[in-house]
């Protein structure tokens, strides 16, 4: 069981660094009014202030897709050093707010990495992380979907399969714009 939820975490976040990872627009060729400026993806983890970095080569964004009437919608936020949160909601629908973590059938997650040299610590909040039980499920809380920007709250509880240990993410924030 242990390698399984190992192996569907490293999934979940392969797919979600597939799913936000930079197109061929980020590195300029636009107008710089949304580059840095008004995008910010905050939160505290345990305690301590995490900010992605707002650098002009963008390590904010965020994606929106719909394949066969299913929307997915991505976006993640990082620092200079590497370390990270993202998230994706799956059956997208607008403004409203969005559990992961509850259940094995909810594809929803969240989560956050810290990377320390070549390797990377991931906390995650997703249909694996809902089979530990006694965690607090994540909400993400989309409060903003218009003009092509995203803004919202965040809060969770990562589970790390690795060392079967637990950060909590509280007062989660972000406004990203969506790459097209």
């Amino acid at each position: 069981m242990k390698t399984i939820k190992k192996t569907i975490l490293i999934a979940f976040a392969g797919m979600a660094l597939v799913f936000t990872s930079c197109n061929k627009d980020d590195d300029g060729g636009d107008d710089g009014s949304t580059s840095g400026g008004g995008e910010f993806f905050t939160a505290k983890v345990d305690g301590n202030s995490f900010a992605a970095s707002t650098d002009i080569a963008t390590l904010i964004g965020a994606t929106k897709t719909t394949n066969n009437g299913v929307t997915l919608v991505t976006a993640q936020g990082s620092t200079n050093d590497g370390d990270f949160i993202n998230f994706s909601i799956f059956s997208y629908n607008g403004t409203g707010t969005y559990t992961t973590g509850d259940n094995l059938t909810n594809p929803n997650m969240i989560q956050y990495g810290e990377v320390k040299g070549q390797t990377a610590q991931v906390w995650g909040s997703n249909l694996a992380s809902s089979a530990v039980g006694g965690l607090i499920a994540g909400k993400i809380t989309i409060t903003v979907d218009a003009d092509g920007v995203l803004e919202g709250t965040f809060s969770f509880e990562g589970y790390n399969a690795d060392n079967m240990s637990t950060k909590n993410i509280t007062e989660g924030s972000f406004k990203v714009t969506i790459d097209n």
